[in-house]
């Protein structure tokens, strides 16, 4: 009997064990099925980009530099998915790759300017991750420098003080040159003035004094000038002319004073610059932009884009007007002005005038309006660098064997995308556009010269914020 019951109790025990074993087993198979499908699920990031060199928006570097990325993955590279493009093509059978990095070093220099870098790179389980970035080559020649040259204040016909002004240029809009400009018709004693001589205005005097006060060399340039304002409400109106650099002004009131003489005025004078302002029907397009060789050897600036509405599409635009003036024969930079009449000077909207110069100061910025360096926009950070034969905007090729055309824009705000560039020339023909969706953008061809021909580019963002540059004339 004890026998029998002992056998029952170890058989039982036994049952137990091996029951206990089973369920242990069967949980840490559940386990290890739950951590397989955990190691083994759907990962969804890509792979990280550690480091490229030339760094991004590096500049001062030799000309033909190596380009090195790393990156990494969890999951383990995918090196069959790299690819590598530089200024859109595809080097990537030139590079040296592994796990962890990619080297490329190009067998010829890289022309001066910028340059577009494109890397594209997948994990095992597909995740693609897509870079890009710039650099510069060459240390470059000309400071991209952003102001307005067009405002008026309480005395003329706008709001505010000269002080006013040039405060919120600075420090507000923190643009880098700024210019008021009054109507010459409106400052006090303006009829016993001249272009060499207003002391007659303490208006005038206490704009010089103001505009010196702000003055901030290699910082910001407070400028000054003049609108010659033609009446506009008559028939035949002739247009408003914005003059800087002069010691005093004049006005349309003085005797004898129609456009013809004017432009004699200023030619007899030395170092003035002009600028036609917002040429339309309403304003005047100065005699029908009737050529003028006295005129166009001080006037080089049109003024594009004019208003101080913030949204843009609400100002007035003159492109029309731009391609006629330079098909009559005018040698003319676009700007785009605010026409500052309420107390929001460089802060109304993103309408800038850009000038290539090789410093901040004032006898350099003038130097650069007076050569047509100068591009407008309606953004107020894209950077467009044009050339052609590596000569500037404003520039007269004579006789070229060959014209290679070099332009870049960017924008450093990712959203603000490039949408096209295209090269405009004589009666509006557009020679070459090409398309974009990103915020940097470059195109790069070679064409025939053919003699009296002028090429200016056109760039169109998103939003339809448009820049136009300085034609490139050839002779």
């Amino acid at each position: 009997m004890l026998k029998k019951i002992l056998f029952i109790f170890i058989t039982a025990f036994l049952l137990v064990g091996f029951s206990f074993i089973n369920n242990n087993d069967t949980i840490a198979t559940m386990s290890n099925s739950m951590s397989l499908r955990k190691n083994t699920g759907a990962n969804k990031s890509s792979p990280d980009i550690i480091s490229v060199s030339p760094s991004k928006c590096q500049q001062y570097i030799i000309r033909k530099p190596s380009i090195h990325i790393k990156y990494k993955d969890e999951d383990g590279i995918d090196t069959s998915s790299i690819k590598l493009f530089v200024n859109y093509k595809d080097v990537t059978k030139d590079c040296k790759i592994t796990n962890e990095k990619i080297l490329y070093t190009p067998t010829k220099k890289f022309k001066r300017g910028s340059q577009i870098v494109k890397f594209e790179v997948s994990d095992v389980l597909k995740n693609k991750k897509s870079f890009e970035w710039y650099f510069t080559v060459g240390t470059p020649i000309y400071n991209h420098y952003r102001g307005l040259l067009h405002a008026h204040t309480s005395a003329s016909d706008g709001h505010g003080t000269y002080s006013d002004a040039y405060y919120m240029a600075r420090e507000k809009a923190k643009l880098d040159f700024f210019a008021i400009t009054e109507h010459s018709n409106m400052l006090d004693n303006y009829l016993d003035c001249s272009l060499e001589d207003a002391s007659a205005s303490s208006e005038w005097n206490d704009l010089i004094k103001t505009r010196n006060k702000f003055i901030l060399n290699e910082n910001f340039i407070a400028l000054s000038g003049f609108e010659m304002t033609y009446p506009h409400h008559v028939q035949d109106n002739v247009g408003h002319i914005n003059i800087f650099n002069s010691n005093g002004f004049t006005c349309s009131e003085h005797p004898d004073m129609n456009l013809d003489n004017f432009y004699k005025l200023i030619y007899n004078q030395d170092g003035l610059i002009g600028q036609f302002n917002h040429p339309c029907d309403e304003f005047g397009t100065f005699n029908d932009f009737k050529y003028s060789p006295y005129g166009d050897s001080v006037i080089s600036l049109l003024e594009v884009g004019n208003g101080y509405n913030p949204d843009i599409t609400k100002n007035r635009k003159a492109h029309d007007m731009y391609q006629y003036a330079l098909d009559k024969g005018w040698h003319l930079a676009p700007t785009c002005g605010q026409d500052n009449h309420r107390i929001d000077f460089g802060v109304a909207n993103e309408f800038r005038t850009v000038v290539l110069s090789t410093d901040l100061s004032k006898d350099a910025i003038y130097d650069s309006f007076k050569k047509m360096r100068v591009y407008s926009t309606e953004d107020k950070n894209i950077k467009i660098d044009y050339t052609i034969n590596d000569l500037p905007i404003g520039s007269t090729l004579r006789n070229p064997s060959k014209l290679n055309f070099s332009i870049c824009a960017i924008d450093k705000d990712y959203n603000d995308k490039v949408k096209e560039i295209q090269v405009i020339s004589n009666k509006g023909e557009i020679v070459k556009r090409k398309k974009y969706n990103s915020n940097l953008a470059k195109l790069e061809f070679t064409l025939k010269p053919e003699k009296n021909k002028f090429y200016y580019v056109k760039v169109i963002q998103n939003l339809n914020k448009t820049s136009l540059s300085a034609p490139i004339w050839i002779k």
